[in-house]
């Protein structure tokens, strides 16, 4: 068998191909691998923040009111496209700040709600684009 030898264990060889077992990483050295004793289970990782179906609610419905407050505000059809842009705008803003440092789920809600309103916004743009009169100008 001779001397033991000290370091690392001898490549392998061009001449000689690899294993099947080999090419996909698979554990090739006369060693066996080490076995460790656990005396506790894997750690269990939890969001520090996470998201809530309760607070996206709220967040929606303070979204709404929000987006239908300045909805309300307005007296023409570009005055609505207007004000919705503005306050869809300011939404996206507020939201942005609470998912960075605040509630994720308003956020979420928030979002939400202020891209309905400015799809919706969206929609009367196309069809009295359609129509033959561009709003926003």
């Amino acid at each position: 068998m001779g001397p033991p030898v000290i370091g690392p264990p001898p490549r392998m060889s061009a001449s000689r191909p690899p294993t099947p077992a080999a090419q996909h990483g698979a554990w090739q050295g006369a060693l066996r691998p080490p076995v460790f004793v656990v005396s506790q289970p894997r750690p269990t990782y939890r969001e520090p923040l996470p998201v809530r179906s309760p607070m996206v609610t709220a967040g929606a419905a303070v979204g709404a009111g929000w987006m239908l407050l300045f909805g309300l505000l307005a007296t023409s059809a570009r005055g609505y496209i207007w004000l919705t842009l503005i306050a869809g705008i300011l939404a996206w803003g507020a939201s942005a700040v609470l998912a960075r440092f605040g509630d994720r789920g308003v956020a979420v809600g928030v979002a939400i709600a202020s891209g309905v309103a400015v799809a919706i916004a969206g929609l009367v743009v196309g069809y009295r684009m359609a129509g033959g009169d561009w709003l926003l100008w």
